[in-house]
């Protein structure tokens, strides 16, 4: 049997939705971040004359450096809290984006990229893993999941201020607009405390317990305290702890997650939509970024039909139909492409079904991989675990973003989609054998569990016999 609080958790207080709308802020400037390059990579090309390998190399420049600041975001957060990084990283937003927007030559640009590349790979580890610290187990994937609504929000809100700044064909502009919400986000994390458990791993048990006391119902506080002083006297983990035997099973599922997330080819979309709907027979500019802003929206609006499903469906049922809807619709979308013909009707045919893969995608690894990771790690090793995953996912991404337009070129869009649909099988198999369900399982019960030895997808709900 399991621990659950499901039934004993109280509803959500004001102050813990104020918290987790404002941590959720650094999810929406990491979306919105990612999703403008899209539409300002048409007026770059103009203004620099620049390449389809200079191209790639402004695009991946944010995911090096979000790689870089995910390899560190677990120490960093181990080392200053979840809140006082993600208030770091806003001032990084802010001067990241002002160097990218006023930048006089490519090279500036790139290192302004990069800069805020370091802010986006660190706060997708920090404000799921702050949200999640701070929510009760009942609620946990829900709140998280906002975070990816904020994600694919940003994306989506992105691509709309691309299209409307298309006539002002000023791409330094549509990057000046993301200097709003990294002040949101500073002056917002002002106002928050840490979480409970990292002031409790910090020794200062009196904060800790009023922080949980602000965001907990009275009747609940005493047995979650109890269990996080059970865990907090366990001794800070390094490197050589992540690779232990114990740990295995929970790395390789973050590990996976990370990887097959950006290896069934969503970036591709996200950061080259124009250039693919281009491919598919979109004659304009405008037409191709409204398009990209289309599918922006699908990915948001299925963000939020997951968050209202993950604690009623699950993770593991999601994960398993989501992956399956974006395979399929991932073979149909290269079996257009081979047809070669750019009639309006396979034109539409490619958007509507790129629609349904986006929607597979969202609901179930672009929202899952960022809630899982910030459950299945014990509390001593969660911030490290975290960063590895994050990187991993963070590689993948540079990989898949770097060599796009180069594989689209060398193969064509056919078999690039045919491609992501084959990774979209292993991911759905590596799914159904190695991921837990963790609906409405308290952390300290999945970090039990884990201790115990229990195999990887039952650490959660105990499932094996039912699979």
């Amino acid at each position: 049997m399991y621990k659950s609080d499901s039934h004993s958790s109280p509803q959500l207080n004001f102050f813990l939705i104020l918290i987790t709308t404002i941590a959720a802020i650094g999810g929406f400037l990491f979306g919105y971040d990612t999703g403008i390059i899209s539409g300002a990579l048409l007026f770059i090309q103009s203004s620099f004359s620049v390449s389809v390998m200079t191209q790639e190399i402004i695009v991946s420049s944010v995911i090096l450096g979000a790689l870089a600041g995910a390899l560190s975001s677990g120490r960093l957060a181990d080392s200053f809290g979840s809140q006082r990084m993600l208030l770091a990283m806003s001032v990084t937003f802010i001067a990241g984006t002002l160097i990218s927007a006023c930048a006089p030559t490519i090279t500036l640009l790139i290192l302004g990229r990069f800069i805020i590349g370091v802010a986006i790979g660190i706060t997708s580890y920090v404000s799921p893993l702050f949200i999640s610290e701070m929510a009760p187990a009942r609620h946990r994937g829900s709140l998280v999941l906002l975070n990816g609504i904020m994600i694919t929000s940003g994306e989506a809100i992105a691509f709309l201020v691309d299209y409307l700044l298309v006539p002002t064909q000023s791409w330094r502009l549509m990057f000046a607009t993301g200097l709003i919400p990294a002040a949101v986000l500073f002056t917002g994390m002002l106002l928050l405390p840490a979480t409970p458990r990292w002031t409790a791993l910090k020794g200062q048990m009196e904060k800790s317990k009023k922080i949980l006391a602000r965001i907990r119902h009275s009747a609940c506080v005493e047995q979650e305290w109890n269990e996080i002083l059970r865990l907090a006297d366990r001794q800070r983990s390094n490197w050589s702890d992540l690779f232990s035997k114990s740990l295995r099973p929970v790395l390789m599922i973050g590990l996976g997650l990370g990887v097959f997330q950006q290896f069934i080819g969503i970036n591709t979309v996200m950061y080259y939509g124009p250039s693919i709907f281009k491919a598919a027979g979109f004659q304009s500019q405008s037409s191709q970024i409204l398009a990209t802003f289309c599918m922006g929206m699908v990915n948001t609006l299925m963000s939020i039909v997951s968050v209202i499903l993950i604690d009623r469906v699950g993770r593991r049922r999601m994960l398993l139909i989501g992956l399956t809807v974006s395979g399929a619709s991932l073979y149909l979308i290269g079996y257009v492409f081979s047809r070669h013909t750019h009639q309006s009707l396979d034109i539409w045919i490619s958007f509507i079904f790129m629609i349904i893969y986006i929607a597979g995608y969202s609901m179930s690894l672009g929202s899952l991989f960022w809630l899982v990771i910030s459950e299945i790690y014990p509390l001593n090793i969660r911030g490290l675990a975290m960063s590895f995953a994050t990187a991993a996912q963070w590689a993948a991404n540079f990989i898949v973003a770097a060599t796009f337009l180069s594989t689209l070129n060398a193969f064509g869009p056919a078999y690039t989609f045919w491609g992501y649909a084959c990774m979209c099988i292993i991911s759905l198999v590596f799914c159904y054998y190695l991921v837990p369900e963790t609906r409405g399982v308290s952390l300290e019960q999945i970090e039990h569990n884990l201790r115990l030895g229990k195999r990887s997808r039952d650490l959660g709900q105990p499932i094996s016999a039912l699979t």
